[in-house]
C-alpha cells in the first residue's frame, strides 16, 4: 500500500496554516503593533501641550477604534463583509498614506502595513490592485517634498526606541507571512506531485484515500466525499473525521441539498451561520449566491461551523468534497482549493487510464489462460472422465457395487468442475458480473459440488426462497462458503455440514454448521465466539467491508459470515 506523508499538527505547522493562507492574522498584528506605536507618538506630540491633551485623547481612541473595527470587520459574513472589505482597504490606504507624508517616526511602520493593504487588496480585486496601490505610493513620496512633518522636531529617544521595535516586528510579520505563503505553495505542490505518484497502489477505495489525504493536507475536522458514477443512480457519502473513515447513508432531500450547486464547477466557501456562500465566477469575479437549503443540508449532516468545498469530476466518476476548515471568508483560500481541484482532477484521471489499462491487460491475460486452460486442463479433465467412464463399464459386471458407486461419484465430480471451470472462462467481459442470478439456487448447486468434493453430506436451509443478488455477490458468496467448508473438512474433520443462508436489509448472513465424523478434534471445555482465523476469507471480506466469526459450540462448530448484499460495481 501506498503510504503519502501525514501532515503535521504542531503548533508552528498551525501558525504556518493561519500566516501564510491570508493575510488576516498577519495584518491584525501589524495593526495592532502600529496602533501602540502610534498611541505612543501622539503621547510624545502632545504631552507637553495642556491644551491638546483632549485632541490627543481623541486621537488615541480614534487610532484604537479604527484598530478593533478593521479586525472584526474580517469575521463579517456575505454579502456584507464584500461590501464593507473594499471601503475598509480604501480607508487604510488613505490612513497610512497620509502617515507616510506627515508622520516621519511612523513611516517605515506604515509602510509595513501597506503590504498587508497591497495583499489583501489582491486576493480580493486581482494584481491590478497592487499596481493602483504602488502608484498612489509614488504620489505620497512625490507630495513629502512639499509639507513638512509634523514630528520633525519632535522626537523623543524612548519613544523612538520603542517604535522602531514595534517597526521591527511588523517586519517579521510580513518575513513570516511570506516565509508561509511559500512554504503552503511548495506543500500544495509537492502534495499533488505525490497524488500523482499513486496511481493503483492503495488497498483503500477510491473515495477513503481521497477524504484522507484531503483532511491531512487542509488539517480539517472533517472531509466528506458525495459523489455517484454515471451508469450508477446511487449517490454515496464517505465521511472522514475524529473517528476515521466511514460510509454515511444520506436520505434523497439530504443528497439533493448537497448536489443541487451552482455553479456547479466552481469551489466555494461556506460558514452554517450565514444562508449564503462564497465564489468566484468563470471570470475571476468573486461574489456570493445564496442558498440556504444548501447550507441547512451541510449543517444536518456535517455539523456546524466554517467549511470548503471542491467539485470533482473525471471519466465516470462526479462529486463534491466539503472540507471542514476555518477560511474567514479569505479569496484566497478559493485560490488554493482551485489547486486542490486541478491536483485531483490529474490524479483521477491517472488514475482511470491505469484502471482501464490493468483492466485490458488482464482482460488479455484471461483469454490467453483462457486457450491455455482449455488446451491442457480441461482436456485433461476430459480424458479423466473417459477412463473412469471406461473403468466404470468394465466393472459393470463385477459384484461391487460400492466401488461402482464411488466411481460414479468421482465422474460426477469431474463433470461438475468442467461445468464450473468453463463457466468461469467464459466470463470474460466485465459486464456478464453485472447480471442478477437467484442466490438460493447458486447455493443450492455450491452445496452439492462441495458434497461431491469432499465426500461428505452437505445441505442447504434457506430462509428465504428468493433472493436476487449480482453475479459478483453470488460468486463471492460461493467462494466464501467453499473455502469454510474445505476448512471444516481438513481442520475439524466434519463429515456433515448445514449451510443456511438469508438475506437481512443489505446484507447478506451465512453460517456454516458442522458436525464432527468419528474422529472428531479435540475441544476445549468452553464455548465461545473467537475471530475467525482463516487468512484467505479474512483478507477477502476486508476488501468487501464484511466479517466472520468461529463459534465453539459443545458438540459441534459453527461459521458466521456477514456481507454486503450488494458489491460495488465501479472502481470506486
Amino acid at each position: 500500500m501506498y503510504h503519502m506523508p501525514l501532515a503535521s499538527s504542531s503548533v508552528m505547522d498551525r501558525l504556518v496554516l493561519w500566516l501564510g493562507r491570508s493575510p488576516t492574522l498577519g495584518f491584525a498584528i501589524s495593526r495592532v503593533a502600529f496602533s501602540a506605536a502610534a498611541t505612543w507618538q501622539i503621547e510624545a506630540m502632545f504631552s507637553n501641550e495642556p491644551d491638546f491633551a483632549r485632541t490627543a485623547l481623541l486621537l488615541k481612541a480614534a487610532v484604537w477604534t479604527w484598530t478593533a473595527i478593521s479586525i472584526a470587520q474580517n469575521s463579517l459574513t456575505p454579502p456584507l463583509g464584500l461590501l464593507l472589505r473594499p471601503i475598509f482597504l480604501i480607508f487604510d490606504l488613505i490612513a497610512f498614506l497620509t502617515v507616510i507624508v506627515l508622520c516621519e517616526p511612523l513611516q517605515i511602520a506604515a509602510l509595513g502595513c501597506l503590504f498587508f493593504v497591497a495583499w489583501s487588496a489582491s486576493d480580493r480585486f486581482g494584481r491590478g490592485a497592487v499596481l493602483i496601490l504602488g502608484i498612489c505610493l509614488i504620489f505620497a513620496f512625490i507630495a513629502r517634498g512639499y509639507y513638512e512633518s509634523w514630528a520633525s522636531a519632535r522626537h523623543v529617544p524612548a519613544v523612538d526606541r520603542a517604535i522602531d521595535s514595534l517597526t521591527i516586528v511588523i517586519g517579521c510579520v510580513i518575513a513570516a507571512s511570506m516565509l508561509s505563503m511559500n512554504i503552503l505553495e511548495r506543500r500544495l505542490i509537492s502534495w499533488s506531485e505525490r497524488l500523482q505518484g499513486v496511481g493503483l497502489s492503495f488497498q483503500k477505495s477510491l473515495a477513503q484515500f481521497l477524504v484522507e489525504q484531503v483532511s491531512q493536507l487542509m488539517n480539517s475536522r472533517y472531509c466528506a466525499f458525495v459523489w455517484e458514477m454515471m451508469d450508477d443512480t446511487a449517490v454515496h457519502c464517505e465521511l472522514y473525521d475524529v473517528d476515521g473513515v466511514r460510509h454515511l447513508a444520506l436520505p434523497q432531500k439530504q443528497i439533493d441539498g448537497l448536489s443541487n450547486v451552482t455553479p456547479r464547477e466552481a469551489p466555494f466557501l461556506y460558514s452554517t451561520q450565514s444562508p449564503r456562500m462564497l465564489l468566484r465566477s468563470r471570470l475571476g469575479i468573486l461574489r456570493n449566491e445564496r442558498a440556504p437549503d444548501l447550507i441547512d443540508s451541510i449543517s444536518d449532516v456535517f455539523g456546524p461551523g466554517q467549511g470548503a468545498s471542491i467539485h470533482i469530476q473525471a471519466g465516470e466518476l462526479r462529486g463534491r468534497l466539503f472540507i471542514g476548515t476555518s477560511h474567514g471568508w479569505s479569496p484566497a483560500v478559493l485560490l488554493r482549493c482551485l489547486r486542490i481541484q486541478e491536483g485531483i482532477d490529474l490524479f483521477l484521471e491517472r488514475h482511470f487510464f491505469f484502471l482501464a489499462w490493468r483492466q485490458r491487460t488482464f482482460a488479455e491475460a484471461r483469454q490467453a489462460l483462457s486457450r491455455d486452460l482449455h488446451d491442457s486442463v480441461l482436456q485433461t479433465l476430459a480424458a479423466l472422465r473417459v477412463r473412469l467412464a471406461t473403468t466404470i463399464h468394465g466393472l459393470s459386471d463385477a459384484a461391487v457395487p460400492d466401488q461402482l458407486a464411488e466411481l460414479r461419484s468421482m465422474e460426477e465430480l469431474v463433470t461438475a468442475e468442467q461445468a464450473h471451470l468453463r463457466r468461469l472462462l467464459s466470463q470474460q467481459s466485465p459486464v456478464s458480473a453485472e447480471t442478477d442470478v437467484d442466490l438460493g439456487r447458486e447455493v443450492e448447486r455450491c452445496c452439492r459440488f462441495i458434497a461431491l468434493q469432499w465426500a461428505i453430506d452437505c445441505r442447504l436451509n434457506l430462509a428465504e426462497r428468493s433472493m436476487t443478488v449480482s453475479a459478483e455477490t453470488a460468486a463471492e458468496v460461493e467462494y466464501l462458503i467453499r473455502e469454510a467448508a474445505a476448512n471444516a473438512v481438513k481442520h475439524a474433520h466434519a463429515r456433515h455440514i448445514t449451510v443456511s443462508i438469508a438475506q437481512v436489509d443489505d446484507e447478506i448472513l451465512i453460517a456454516l454448521k458442522d458436525n464432527p465424523g468419528p474422529q472428531a478434534v479435540a475441544r476445549e471445555n468452553y464455548t465461545g465466539d473467537f475471530e475467525l482465523q482463516s487468512q484467505s476469507i479474512m483478507k477477502r471480506l476486508g476488501k468487501i467491508g464484511g466479517t466472520a466469526y468461529f463459534h465453539n459450540l459443545s458438540m459441534n462448530s459453527l461459521i458466521s459470515i456477514r456481507l454486503p448484499s450488494s458489491l460495488p460495481r465501479s472502481p470506486i
